[in-house]
């Protein structure tokens, strides 16, 4: 194994790696923010949400499942573990291949926002 792998796993280089690299800052921070913003939205409107929701529609548009509406904060629970999941191999990858650190944190931003755009469409 190379050394520069192993020293990944050290607290102070992996923290000077991040504190060095703004991209790798950003999209971090950027992927958290999200998720947990979407934790508050959906827990200021859960009072007022219905106590079932549709929670899957067909590609005609007719609802085929329906769930109670706790099952909504299944969103960003599963937007979490992914991220952290991402955030994970990025980082024990970022000393060879930075490219696939971007791109693993670049798509758990995108899935974050696809996140957004469901838990929208199903509280209005």
């Amino acid at each position: 194994m190379k050394r520069q792998t192993m020293r990944l796993w050290f607290p102070g280089t992996l923290l000077s790696y991040i504190r060095g690299d703004r991209l790798l800052l950003l999209l971090l921070v950027g992927g958290f923010v999200a998720n947990m913003v979407l934790f508050a939205y959906l827990g200021w409107y859960y009072r007022s949400l219905p106590q079932f929701l549709p929670l899957h529609f067909t590609a005609l548009g007719e609802v085929d499942r329906v769930g109670a509406k706790r099952e909504v904060f299944k969103l960003p629970a599963i937007g979490l573990i992914v991220l952290g999941t991402n955030a994970f191999f990025g980082l024990l990858v970022y000393g060879r291949e930075r490219t696939v650190t971007y791109l693993l944190l670049g798509a758990a931003i995108v899935e974050q926002l696809l996140f957004w755009w469901v838990a929208f469409n199903i509280v209005y």
